[in-house]
């Protein structure tokens, strides 16, 4: 019997995960900004590519081709925050690379599954150090 609880359990973690990353999926999906969207944006470009060694060559390389001015980046190497008023600066992200473009303000702040419980702005991990 208490083997069929666990197993119980397992399946019900299991599905649970499962529908978190459909779920995380399809708000991703729907957070990519269109082509003409400017201002502050983060930037995702894949990990390695087999010209490039350096993952954060990437973001460099995009925001010098779309003339934007790089704001910052984000724990994982891939992800850079760009800065540039004119439309058009997803689209000319993408063209430099990028698989996806979404708003910074989402990604800015130090989440857990995308929750803080924090105003935008109290806590950053560069307050601390890190």
């Amino acid at each position: 019997m208490p083997g069929r609880l666990h197993g119980l359990a397992l399946l019900f973690m299991l599905a649970i995960g499962l529908a978190w990353a459909g779920l995380m999926a399809a708000s991703l999906l729907r957070a990519e900004l269109p082509d003409e969207a400017g201002g502050r944006l983060l930037a995702v470009f894949p990990f390695k590519d087999e010209w490039n060694k350096d993952r954060r060559g990437n973001g460099i390389r995009a925001a010098a081709s779309a003339e934007a001015a790089i704001v910052g980046t984000l724990w994982l190497p891939n992800m850079v925050i760009l800065q540039q008023d004119m439309p058009g600066l997803a689209g000319r992200l993408r063209l430099a690379g990028a698989v996806a473009v979404y708003r910074a303000e989402a990604f800015e702040t130090f989440s857990l599954a995308g929750c803080t419980g924090l105003p935008q702005g109290l806590f950053s991990l560069r307050k601390l150090g890190a």
